[in-house]
């Protein structure tokens, strides 16, 4: 018998997930609209949460509750945590000398668009 990966398994529908976060479907339907995350959708349509949405979900919640964000501030946050993820996992696949020298041409560029 073959197992399904992890990722599968922890598909939620949003009532689940809303229910999980604490949080109003109608304030996840407001992030996704947002552009903050994209759920999976079914065949009809319903949203799928993975974990990785869950683990965004929980960042925005206290991105919005705690560090009080707008939803304007929270789309910055995240599309810079997203770029340095990102960064980080480039740097992982490089030798040192290249890697040092892509961090920082990324982050002068990621410092200009703050200034934009």
């Amino acid at each position: 018998m073959s197992e399904r990966p992890q990722a599968d398994l922890r598909q939620l529908a949003i009532a689940a997930a809303s229910e999980a976060l604490d949080l109003h479907p109608q304030t996840l339907r407001k992030y996704e609209r947002a552009g903050l995350l994209r759920p999976g959708r079914r065949e009809g349509g319903s949203r799928r949460y993975s974990s990785a949405d869950l683990e965004r979900l929980a960042l925005i919640k206290h991105l919005a509750e705690v560090r009080r964000v707008n939803v304007a501030g929270m789309a910055l946050a995240l599309a810079l945590r997203d770029e340095l993820v990102g960064l980080l996992a480039e740097v992982e696949e490089r030798d040192p000398h290249d890697a040092h020298v892509l961090v920082r041409e990324r982050l002068t560029a990621l410092i200009l668009r703050l200034h934009e």
